[in-house]
């Protein structure tokens, strides 16, 4: 896109673009964002000016269009270098677009359709590993057929994506009904739908689990869509959605030598108002009290979303076999298990949101993420 046009005042400049999009930029900003050598690392994007060492209107010799008017070229008074801005850098900052949401909600219709991926496939080419991560970002989960039964696959598929983030339960998971912890995941009874770590400051994004063995009868997974359920309830009840929204909800976690804490609202969107993230998990909330009115609001809403989730309408489940693995946003997608009889044994770990994010970013050669 070209510039149609600028102008400078005092210590702005204003640009019109051929489209007729208008913005003004202060040159104390322009200078600061300077992408120069002498100003930002070319090869790290890090920032070497030292900003609040500059003026705070910043001497222009002159401003020019250069490019057939595709960029923008400030000569600095003093300084031995131009500075130059692309029209799409300039357009992208000053006439911000609200981006529409990335991802598509979806109810038990995704039964049948639920991403499935070649374990082989996803570790050894990157075109399927991308593939893999856009139906991640778009569903929030995905599945795996044609894993070998160790804990090794289990690590090559969560180090393919990021480092493993270590937890409470450790790094590379290595679990069966055994009680290791005092958590029920380490018991055959049924878990009701939740989202894990509420307890934790920042919980983690990505959760894979991955069958080793199983003989017995019963564990299905069941996974609900959490921004579905939040969407439902931005349409149907206003009030209760901005409960969930602003009313931060506690919970805790303990074992021997072990106290966490943390506390999240139920939901939370992005500087777009797109659901960014759902904390959802009742068997580890905290006691806490609000007014009679906010109290009764709350648990309006928060009964609401518990029923929503709960409802088979709204639900997927199969039952992990040995060979397959299931990897599902854990700021999206609530997970729950019926209870079983027998022995079953998963491998599984945890993978930070920020590093799928920038896996997929790579991967579609882009730098940054809001250019999706």
């Amino acid at each position: 896109m070209r510039i149609q046009a600028i102008r400078q005042e005092q210590e702005r400049l204003f640009i019109e673009w051929e489209n007729g999009d208008q913005a003004d930029f202060s040159f104390f900003w322009l200078r600061d964002h300077c992408q120069h050598p002498e100003s930002l690392n070319p090869e790290t994007l890090q920032r070497t000016v030292e900003t609040f060492a500059l003026p705070s209107v910043p001497p222009v010799s002159d401003v020019r269009l250069i490019d057939d008017n595709r960029s923008l070229q400030i000569d600095w008074r003093n300084e031995n270098f131009l500075s130059e801005y692309t029209s799409e850098f300039l357009h992208q900052f000053g006439v911000p677009v609200k981006l529409e949401p990335v991802y598509s909600l979806w109810n038990n219709a995704l039964q049948d359709t639920i991403p499935d991926f070649q374990f082989t496939e996803v570790v050894e080419d990157d075109d399927a590993l991308q593939a893999m991560l856009e139906a991640f970002l778009s569903y929030g989960l995905v599945t795996f057929s044609g894993m070998d039964s160790n804990l090794e696959a289990t690590r090559t598929l969560l180090e393919r994506v990021g480092y493993i983030r270590q937890s409470i339960f450790g790094g590379l998971w290595d679990f069966s009904n055994n009680q290791k912890h005092s958590d029920s995941a380490y018991t055959s009874v049924g878990i009701g739908l939740h989202t894990d770590s509420t307890y934790c400051i920042d919980p983690p994004g990505m959760q894979l689990l991955h069958c080793l063995a199983f003989d017995g009868e019963g564990a299905y997974n069941q996974f609900a869509d959490g921004f579905h359920a939040a969407d439902v309830i931005r349409r149907e009840d206003p009030e209760a959605y901005a409960c969930l929204k602003e009313t931060v909800v506690p919970a805790h976690y303990f074992e021997p030598g072990v106290h966490l804490r943390a506390a999240h609202p139920v939901i939370t969107e992005d500087e777009d108002g797109n659901l960014e993230q759902i904390c959802f998990n009742n068997f580890d909330r905290s006691p806490f009290k609000l007014s009679a009115e906010k109290q009764a609001l709350f648990y309006r809403a928060y009964g609401r979303f518990h029923e929503l989730v709960n409802d088979p309408e709204n639900q997927v489940r199969f039952q992990l076999r040995p060979g397959r693995a299931v990897w599902f946003d854990n700021w999206r997608t609530l997970h729950a298990r019926t209870s079983f009889s027998g022995f079953r044994h998963l491998a599984g770990g945890y993978t930070n949101r920020e590093d799928y994010i920038s896996k997929l970013i790579t991967l579609r050669g882009q730098k940054l993420w809001r250019q999706n």
